[in-house]
This record gives C-alpha cells, sequence and structure tokens, in this order.
C-alpha cells in the first residue's frame, strides 16, 4: 500500500482545507514546490496534488505549480482539478503527471471517460467524492443524487483502473476514516481504490491497510501530516502488515 502525500494548490499556495470549505484555507508551506520538497526529502514515492481553483472553477489556474514539482523531482505525481474535457487531461500529462485525476467529468461525460480509459490506461483515476453516500461535485460545492457505489460500479464496466474514494465529511477533520462506506465503494468498484478523508492517527491508516482483501492500494494524507501527527515514515510504516 502507497502512502500519498497530498498538495492542495489554491491560488499558488499549498494550503489544507477543512471538509472541502475554500474558507477555511490556510497555508502549509512557502510554495507548492517547498511543500514537494520536504515531502520527497521524507522519503514520498508519490504526491496527490489537487489544484483546487481548478476543481472549483473547471478551468486549472497551478498547472505551472505542477509542472516545477514535476521538473524538479523525480517524484511521481498523481494529480487533478478541473479536468473536464480531453485537451486539460492532456495538459496535465504534458505537465508530467504520472497518473491523472478525473472527478466531476465523470458523472457527466462519459465520453470523455471512454477516451481517457483509452488513451491513458493505468495513468487514469477517477475521483469519487461523497456526502452522505450521493457523489459531491464542482470541488465539493455540489451534491447530486448518483450513490458512490453506483458510480464506482458504472466506472468499473467502463474499465477505469484506479478509484480514489474521499468522505467529503471528514475531509481534514482528523477524526477518523470511514471504513463502512469505503468497504461498500471498493466492493461495488473491485479495482484498485485509494482511501482519503479524516486521517488523523497511524491507526487509521492501518486501519485502512487491512482493508487490502476489497483493493485499498493507498491512502491519502493530508492535514494530519502538515500539523505533526505523525511523520511520512511513521504513516509509510503503519501500512505495513503486523
Amino acid at each position: 500500500m502507497i502512502v500519498y502525500p497530498a498538495i492542495d494548490i489554491l491560488g499558488g499556495r499549498a494550503v489544507r482545507m477543512t471538509q472541502g470549505d475554500f474558507a477555511t484555507a490556510e497555508d502549509v508551506a512557502k510554495s507548492p514546490l517547498e511543500a514537494a520538497k520536504r515531502l520527497v526529502a521524507d522519503g514520498a514515492e508519490w504526491l496527490h496534488v489537487v489544484d483546487l481553483d481548478g476543481a472549483r472553477t473547471g478551468t486549472p489556474a497551478n498547472l505551472e505549480h505542477i509542472r516545477a514539482i514535476a521538473n524538479r523531482f523525480t517524484v511521481k505525481l498523481q494529480a487533478g482539478g478541473g479536468i473536464r474535457d480531453f485537451d486539460t487531461a492532456e495538459a496535465f500529462a504534458e505537465a508530467g503527471v504520472s497518473r491523472i485525476v478525473v472527478g466531476t467529468a465523470a458523472l457527466r461525460d462519459k465520453e470523455l471517460i471512454d477516451r481517457l480509459v483509452d488513451r491513458h490506461a493505468d495513468g487514469l483515476a477517477v475521483a469519487v467524492d461523497a456526502r452522505n453516500g450521493k457523489v459531491a461535485t464542482a470541488g465539493w460545492t455540489e451534491t447530486s443524487e448518483v450513490m458512490a457505489s453506483d458510480l464506482a460500479r458504472a466506472l468499473a464496466i467502463q474499465g477505469v483502473p484506479t478509484l480514489i474514494y474521499t468522505n467529503v465529511s471528514l475531509d481534514g477533520t482528523l477524526q477518523g476514516v470511514d471504513l463502512a462506506s469505503t468497504e461498500d465503494v471498493a466492493r461495488a468498484f473491485g479495482g484498485d481504490v485509494i482511501y482519503s478523508g479524516g486521517v488523523g492517527a497511524l491507526g487509521d491508516i492501518a486501519a485502512i491497510a487491512k482493508l487490502r482483501h476489497r483493493g485499498l492500494r493507498g491512502v491519502i494524507v493530508g492535514r494530519a501530516l502538515y500539523m505533526g501527527r505523525f511523520t511520512l515514515q511513521e504513516a509509510i510504516a503503519a501500512t505495513k502488515p503486523a
């Protein structure tokens, strides 16, 4: 299982937020590049990078920061935020992203997902973000009537290789992970799943790691890491079988 430290970029700043509320954004480093430098030095294999401006508006605004990280370090990048069409997906790939992450478009544009599956294969992930079991869209500012497990099942049929599941209500709260809904979504998807949301202690990471049999292959950590709740090395160790 891989630990994905998160770098959320808003207006060129590396920030953390609570429950997807942009009003709660606060800086975690001098710049996205500085955040990446620290995480790479701590042993990150991958970085999970989100263009928050793009997620909210549908138009990426921080690709130059993503490109700078990709050019500076050999670490792999998993990144998204505002990928609503094929050309934008290609722009992320050209910026050096190893795995592009599509969110809202998965609900609204089935043909785009089909094209991206054909084009990027394992270099594609779809983010299924849920609030009370229903898919949240537009940078989590809207909630649809589609159940997360139903979307996961549909994405599996389309051939999407990796799903990133987030319980929006827990994101940034440090209150613990949502094992029940994660297992439901993972069962519906049947492929590789990366979990995000509510990680506040090493025990949360260990609990997610125990769902390997359901296809859990990664966990995204953000706020807890920046607050010093644990180190990246401790997080990586927590994913190992006891």
